[in-house]
């Protein structure tokens, strides 16, 4: 056992090495929408028009961000906020790649907190308007506010940052404040009271409170840490060996699976990339695995590597199927009460309960729970053989549809589902997956756990629509010759903009002055200012950071816990392809969750997870 998990971490490391390699982001590159209440707009770099966000929005270098009549937060690494008042405007200009680590933002209106968690070099974090820059040289909470056409105010809560006008530069520390008008700076730095003096800082207030929230119990690799206190809130935390703590979801129902509530939206760094609608979402569906076991369900065991989606994909002219990748770098598989987590091939089973598929002219449909076919439709599909490279694919375009409202104002909807898909040649590039490393002449084949007695039967899984949707042969029949039919946008949100005056802005016309360029002039820093030397040993000894997934070995791990105080629970270790399964059961699940602004669960649900099982499946 000690020499499986053993090659299996080596393989991973490797692979991860590749990966780095590979791909041109880092797990900074992509920031989230973390907070959303009122109207907020993102506009995608190139685009014409707005699409209203939502938590988890996927934001990157390009996006531009506007509110309205309420406010938003943008996460976009371990401890970096950035917070929008009302009317305000920015645009992302740049986030952290391989070879470039800087975080620039221009804004353009209104009001912005900048919140610096961490900071991995002087001056990586750059802040620009019309009137100044500004560069952050310590940790810290900064307010910058723009009137726009009048001048630039900056005030310092906590930090140190450089202040680069027209005339030079200068520092401002703790409790100073400044103002920058066409470049120049109207006084020298002032001292200020640091308090809440009005309803953008008092939100500040409380979204800091919610983001340094303290978990009871550290599970999570250092990356992570930002996210210890969402997943303790919505789940719990189990023991499972071999892979050490793995977290419950609560509140999901018996036909969920992971990469099954949310939509992929496309982003020119990443490719496609999951937006998921699950308030704790974003960790455990960009970082980490996804296993099933009995008793337990879908369970997610942590890494702490970044990436748009960890599925593998297959796709014929008509459908596109993924499957969540395993601990292991195979495409799991839950079928007869058991999870394979070490599939070979050559094909995957369509009764898998951990496989989506949808039509192709669906893949851009703001609900992939709505649109999904159900298990008695994919009978048809028993030779899939998923792969490990990245959809080829990207959108054709966006259509934009005018439509004349009072005055001289126009409305101009964004409807991506009207629009194809075309062939991106820059994409297609191989994902992280330990299961190359196997020789040609090694027997692909999906092995039967150990422990559980007879074969595989096919059953349907819970949830599937009773009557029956025709079948994929029938549906490839009717669609032969046709063109795509129309995307389904059952409980998506209208996304709406507004043209006035010759500019895009979003529907409510309350942020004006929304420009195509995104070019941004700023003033240079000086390289003479610096920040105080910091001392101690710079981080060098974390005592929980974790490149790889978790190693069982690790004693600062109980071996039972729950993070909700309930009874301890204890599991097996499994052996050999048997990954992700357990012989203890789970009762009612404690935690609750309430409404989200982008998805909500229903009830919790008790007992095992019905599964289903047959498909394409060779013993060997």
């Amino acid at each position: 056992m000690k020499r499986s998990a053993l090659i299996a971490i080596i393989v991973f490391l490797a692979a991860g090495a590749a990966y780095a390699q590979d791909t041109k982001y880092t797990n900074e590159s992509v920031a989230r929408v973390s907070f959303v209440d009122g109207k907020t707009f993102v506009q995608r770099a190139s685009d014409l028009g707005f699409e209203e966000a939502a938590l988890n929005m996927p934001v990157s270098e390009g996006d531009r961000i506007g509110t309205t009549d309420g406010r938003a937060e943008v996460h976009f690494g371990r401890g970096n906020y950035i917070r929008l008042d009302s009317e305000t405007k920015i645009d992302v200009l740049n986030l952290p790649k391989m070879g470039d680590e800087s975080a620039r933002i221009r804004v353009w209106s209104g009001s912005i907190y900048l919140v610096v968690g961490s900071l991995r070099k002087e001056k990586a974090i750059e802040i620009h308007s019309a009137d100044s820059s500004f560069y952050v040289l310590d940790k810290g909470i900064y307010r910058v506010d723009v009137r726009e056409n009048r001048e630039t105010e900056i005030q310092v809560y906590e930090g140190l940052i450089e202040a680069a006008g027209e005339g030079g530069s200068t520092l401002l520390k703790a409790s100073q404040r400044l103002v920058v008008a066409e470049g120049r700076f109207l006084s020298k730095p002032s001292t200020f009271i640091a308090v809440a003096n009005d309803g953008f800082d008092k939100f500040n207030e409380s979204r800091n409170a919610v983001a340094q929230k303290a978990a009871a119990k550290s599970y999570l690799p250092e990356e992570l840490g930002d996210f210890e206190a969402e997943l303790q809130e919505y789940g719990e935390w189990v023991y499972m060996p071999p892979y050490g703590n793995v977290w419950v979801p609560g509140g999901v129902d018996d036909n969920w699976r992971p990469y099954y509530d949310g939509r992929w939206t496309w982003l020119p760094l990443t490719g496609w990339t999951w937006w998921p609608y699950e308030p704790w979402g974003w960790s455990t569906f960009h970082y980490g695995r996804w296993h099933w076991g009995v008793g337990f369900g879908w369970y997610w065991i942590p890494t702490a590597v970044w990436g748009p989606a960890w599925v593998s994909w297959w796709w014929d002219p008509y459908y596109y199927a993924w499957a969540p990748l395993s601990y292991w770098g195979y495409p799991g598989i839950v079928m007869g009460g058991a999870y394979y987590g070490n599939y070979y091939g050559p094909y995957y089973p369509y009764a898998s309960a951990a496989l989506t598929v949808i039509r192709k002219d669906h893949l851009k449909a703001p609900s992939v729970s709505a649109n999904a076919l159900r298990s008695n439709s994919l009978t048809g599909l028993n030779k899939m053989s998923l792969t490990n490279k990245s959809l080829d694919v990207r959108p054709a375009g966006t259509k934009i549809t005018v439509q004349p409202i009072d005055g001289n104002k126009v409305l101009l909807r964004r409807d991506e589902g009207t629009t194809g898909l075309t062939k991106d040649r820059g994409v297609g590039r191989e994902a992280i997956r330990p299961a190359e490393a196997s020789t040609a002449a090694s027997p692909r084949v999906i092995r039967k756990p150990s422990g559980t007695g007879g074969e595989a039967k096919p059953a349907v899984r819970d949830g599937a629509a009773a009557g029956g949707s025709p079948t994929v042969k029938g549906e490839r029949q009717a669609e032969k010759g046709k063109a795509a039919g129309t995307t389904k946008t059952t409980g998506s949100a209208e996304r709406k903009t507004v043209k006035k005056d010759g500019e895009s802005v979003p529907a409510s016309g309350a942020v004006s002055g929304y420009s195509s360029s995104r070019t941004v002039h700023g003033y240079p820093s000086s390289p003479s200012i610096q920040g105080p030397r910091a001392t101690g040993d710079g981080g060098a000894a974390r005592s929980r950071s974790s490149v790889g997934p978790s190693s069982s070995g690790s004693s600062s791990r109980p071996s039972s816990v729950r993070s909700s105080g309930s009874s301890s629970k204890s599991s097996q270790p499994r052996t050999g392809m048997s990954s992700g399964r357990s012989s203890s059961s789970r009762g009612s699940s404690s935690v609750s969750r309430g409404s989200s602004s982008s998805g909500s669960r229903g009830s919790s649900s008790s007992g095992s997870r019905s599964s289903g099982g047959g498909g394409s499946v060779r013993k060997k």
